[in-house]
């Protein structure tokens, strides 16, 4: 805005109207049908917002009756306005707004249980949980030792449970922050409750391996293989182990399992890879069997057979040197893998028939 003084400056004297000249007049015109416009064009965009805005709600009305998790919130929150004082009832939101996304909004119904009973042990436990998949280990770690504080005096099986899942917790939070003493003492703790959990001793021996305690690592992970005999990553685990020992025919058979039950895992496929080539392999598997060296042939065959399992030439050299070794009952698994990989074939399957005989005796 100009100063007051200029426009009094500006301003034409009552006594001696100005005279307006076409060109004028055309301006005066121009700038009223501009206004007009200007006018027309602002009703028509707060239309558009409010049609907009409508549809926006529309779409969420019908986004929220069509969304389980977002109608269990709407229906926790008005029996939570109804009993405000309930903490159960804001647990049971929480959840529902997590399981919705809402994440924040559900710590904040879980603090608020808290507040209403702070002897909550679920209400803990959840807040843990969801702080944990927020990567807020420090927090997280909090709630759950408030869990194992809770629960120190109890014995109930629910109450183990609970414990389990915080030590295992706890483990996993030491495990990211490198305090793998710690962790291997968690993950042994959880253990003690829950002595069947492959996941855990995985971890337990992810830890040991970390501290350079090789042989307590591979025992942990033999554990968690022989409850879980196809877990993939367990596999690979072992395989790491059984390399770092320098036995590379183990480790290729255990890279090979963890690839075959995670066929799109990076690493598992990577490990493999590392292994070098089949043609290689096979190469110095037929070398060393030509110069009768049978150990090396059998070692260099199986690496072979980890790279490329299918191979009907890998199978069949395979089987023939189990046989000359006198395990017919493995020559017959080499054998069966060769037919398969070429259906009615005439040596394959005598040299099958011949084994499965030979392992009867």
């Amino acid at each position: 805005m100009a100063p007051a003084h200029e426009e009094e400056l500006d301003a034409p004297s009552h006594d001696t109207a100005p005279s307006i000249s076409p060109s004028t007049d055309r301006s005066a015109r121009l700038d009223t049908w501009l206004n007009l416009g200007v006018w027309a064009v602002a009703i028509a965009v707060i239309a558009f917002g409010a049609f907009f805005a409508y549809s926006v709600y529309a779409q969420r009305q019908a986004e929220r009756l069509s969304n389980p998790a977002l109608q269990a919130v709407d229906a926790l929150v008005k029996q939570v306005k109804a009993k405000p004082g309930d903490p159960e009832l804001h647990s049971r939101l929480a959840e529902a707004l997590a399981t919705a996304g809402q994440l924040d909004e559900a710590k904040t119904e879980l603090l608020t249980a808290i507040k209403l009973d702070p002897k909550y042990i679920g209400a803990y436990q959840n807040l843990a949980t969801l702080e944990l998949n927020q990567k807020l280990y420090t927090e997280s770690a909090a709630h759950w030792k408030k869990v194992l504080d809770l629960t120190a005096d109890t014995n109930m099986a629910e109450i183990n449970q609970r414990r389990e899942l915080a030590f295992f917790n706890l483990g996993q939070i030491s495990y990211i922050q490198k305090d793998f003493v710690g962790a291997i003492g968690y993950f042994n703790q959880a253990i003690r409750i829950k002595k069947d959990a492959s996941d855990t001793y995985l971890l337990l021996a992810k830890s040991y391996m970390e501290l350079g305690e090789n042989e307590q690592a591979m025992d942990k992970i033999n554990a968690a293989l022989a409850f879980d005999p196809k877990y993939a990553e367990a596999h690979y685990v072992r395989g790491q182990l059984y390399r770092k020992a320098g036995d590379l025919v183990s480790a290729a058979w255990d890279f090979r399992a963890a690839l075959d039950e995670a066929p799109d895992n990076p690493e598992a496929q990577a490990a493999v890879d590392s292994l070098g080539s089949y043609d290689n392999w096979y190469g110095k598997a037929a070398k060393a069997w030509g110069s009768h060296d049978t150990s090396a042939a059998l070692d260099a065959v199986r690496i072979a057979r980890s790279i490329t399992p299918g191979s009907y030439d890998a199978a069949m050299l395979n089987g023939q040197i189990l046989e000359s070794t006198g395990d017919s009952k493995d020559a017959v698994d080499a054998y069966t893998i060769a037919l398969k990989a070429k259906p009615d074939d005439p040596e394959a399957t005598a040299a099958l028939k011949r084994a499965k005989a030979a392992s009867k005796e």
